[in-house]
């Protein structure tokens, strides 16, 4: 099954859904954003925001695709900051005519104190530790689970690291514990960790996230 790494398409949503939801249901981090929501709500909420997602401007999203069946094996979502590098490489497709975006509410079942926590502390790492560097951020990457351990992650990966040598830019993501090993094979460095507590409903406990850098080699 050769695996193709190409631009996400506006008309790619449903795939890209079942994608991110398939590949975190299970982990205790997810199901402490969404405690207790079933599996189709959660992919019927990235569907449903799909439109304002795929319409932001900074935002570029790239998909695996499995050449011998059209399958979406794997997407991921990139955002660039302090520079103009993505401006020429920003092309959305199949976006409906007249498109314009809505503004943004909660998701129904969010845990808001949960992600609302991590995400601030997630932006001071990387404004005190990245400053206004030009950087390419890694905001989510996700495979189905049975393309998982194929090469496609690394695709991304190939892609991003490719072109942030190119451009002199400084990679940065915020992994979680089962993708470091991935992402120190790429370059990327721990200059940081968050520790959050999981929801009851998945057990408690914790869970650390790092907070990963690359740099530019050149």
């Amino acid at each position: 099954m050769p695996l193709q790494f190409q631009d996400a398409d506006f008309k790619d949503s449903k795939a890209i859904a079942n994608v991110c939801i398939s590949a975190f249901f299970d982990d205790p981090f997810q199901k402490s954003l969404y405690p207790g929501k079933p599996f189709d709500k959660q992919v019927a909420g990235v569907i449903s925001k799909w439109p304002n997602n795929y319409g932001d401007m900074p935002a570029h999203y790239k998909i695996v695709v499995d050449t011998d069946t059209g399958e979406v094996a794997s997407y991921s979502k990139w955002s660039f900051a302090f520079t103009d590098a993505g401006a020429t490489l920003r092309t959305p497709t199949g976006l409906p005519e007249n498109f314009k975006p809505v503004p943004s509410s909660t998701p129904k079942g969010l845990n808001d104190p949960f992600a609302t926590e991590f995400t601030k502390r997630a932006r001071e790492a990387r404004d005190r530790i990245l400053g206004e560097r030009a950087q390419l951020q890694l905001k989510m990457l996700g495979t189905l689970p049975s393309y998982q351990r194929r090469g496609a992650a690394s695709l991304h990966l190939s892609w991003a690291t490719e072109l942030a040598e190119e451009k002199g830019l400084t990679c940065w993501v915020e992994a979680s514990p089962m993708s470091v090993a991935l992402y120190k094979k790429f370059g990327f460095e721990i200059k940081d960790t968050i520790v959050v507590q999981l929801d009851e409903s998945c057990g408690g406990g914790t869970q650390t996230s790092s907070c990963m850098m690359r740099e530019p080699r050149k």
